[in-house]
């Protein structure tokens, strides 16, 4: 794997994988939520799906018509702080997929006509999470325990946000946020690194805009409390929160084996005592969210009105113990293995290698190797795990959502 920079600045991370016949390259812009101003609401993602309805040269239809003619497989995400394009494809049709790839990003025409019907289906699929309550609850939770904040907006925005996004408005955000300094490209699998590099640089040589400093603050707010939000749905769905750390702090791994051991499978202490010991739910799990400026630890579970509060009672002195007595060597070692086997079995395709070089460069600007990582998970002890338990759960300090038909 090599980081190399285009003549404007642009970074290209390249891996060569000569065991592949696939390829899978991606671009990756720097904004996500995060960046969207008041008015704002939901144009990263909107901007997002607006790459994709026609270029200067190409007509939406003919975009999908080009990737399917050649077995391509081509999609986007859009989160808080990232936007990503990505096309996998066989080797030998790279360059189509970099054609493809470069020609939405720097010649999409968002028009009118395209914008109108894509609105349409932007809320449309706001409305879709709207009606499964299993993913509205964490949209749900981050809004409330993080709001004050930016990072407590949804991706989608709103029905409102979304029918007030003009066009003019995305190719205002388009020039302002895709800017060589914002983007950089990940490609890896069975190509000839020296061709790939030479035909991105035909393609974005032209680009040299700078993203233009827009207001954003930086706060990081977490709040206390509970919000309990009535919802006539069979199932109670409740996130219990803790205040955890920001994306570059070295206990990330620790948190990461913590939370292996409370939620992270079958085995793991809140499954086994809630759902396989009471019965009392289907669904209980934990996880994190890091960001630059702070962090979440939630812990998710699906039960019923009668054993909501019991299955709370339960998480919260599940963190007791730990906070008491530690983990045991079993458990340390069972999440070890855990993190290592995901880790590991996780990169045995193209594009899972790509996605997690472009996320590992855009949080700490250079790849750490997957030896680098086990080396820094097999150093966790029970002794550190103890201490993150005491600093992180504070029964004075925790913020819960509860989305349900509560009456």
């Amino acid at each position: 794997m090599k980081i190399k920079k285009l003549s404007n600045g642009i970074p290209v991370i390249i891996e060569k994988i000569t065991t592949s016949k696939s390829v899978s390259m991606g671009i990756f812009v720097k904004t996500g939520t995060k960046y969207e101003l008041e008015n704002e609401a939901g144009i990263s993602h909107f901007l997002e799906h607006m790459l994709f309805k026609g270029t200067k040269t190409r007509t939406a239809k003919q975009i999908s018509e080009e990737i399917d003619d050649v077995g391509g497989e081509m999609n986007a995400f859009t989160s808080k702080e990232i936007t990503a394009f990505y096309i996998k494809s066989l080797s030998e049709y790279t360059k189509i997929g970099i054609d493809i790839l470069s020609d939405i990003y720097l010649n999409s025409i968002f028009s009118t006509e395209e914008m109108k019907k894509e609105r349409g289906v932007i809320i449309e699929e706001i409305r879709m999470y709207e009606d499964i309550p299993e993913e509205k609850i964490h949209d749900l939770n981050s809004a409330k325990v993080l709001e004050g904040g930016v990072l407590a907006n949804p991706v989608l925005g709103t029905e409102e946000s979304v029918n007030e996004i003009t066009s003019e408005e995305l190719a205002s955000y388009w020039k302002q946020r895709y800017t060589t300094d914002n983007t950089f490209i990940s490609v890896v699998g069975d190509i000839n690194e020296d061709e790939v590099l030479k035909e991105l640089e035909n393609k974005f040589a032209l680009l040299e805009r700078k993203s233009q400093k827009r207001k954003y603050d930086g706060k990081f707010k977490f709040n206390y409390g509970i919000e309990e939000m009535k919802k006539d749905i069979q199932q109670v769905h409740l996130c219990l929160n803790v205040e955890a750390i920001k994306r570059k702090d070295e206990k990330r791994y620790t948190l990461a084996i913590l939370s292996n051991i409370l939620g992270g499978n079958m085995s793991s202490r809140l499954f086994q005592e809630v759902r396989e010991e009471r019965g009392l739910a289907y669904t209980i799990h934990s996880y994190s969210t890091s960001y630059e400026e702070g962090g979440l630890f939630t812990v998710y579970a699906a039960t019923t009105k009668e054993a909501y509060k019991e299955v709370l009672e339960i998480i919260k002195k599940e963190f007791d113990k730990i906070k008491k007595e530690g983990i045991t060597k079993q458990e340390l070692n069972r999440a070890k293995n855990q993190l290592k086997s995901s880790l590991i079995l996780g990169l045995e395709s193209t594009k899972a290698r790509m996605v997690r070089f472009a996320r590992v460069f855009m949080d700490y600007g250079e790849i750490e190797t997957i030896e680098k990582t086990i080396e820094k998970i097999e150093k966790v002890t029970l002794e550190n795990v103890k201490d993150f338990a005491n600093e992180m759960f504070n029964n004075e300090k925790y913020f819960i959502t509860v989305l349900g038909d509560l009456q």
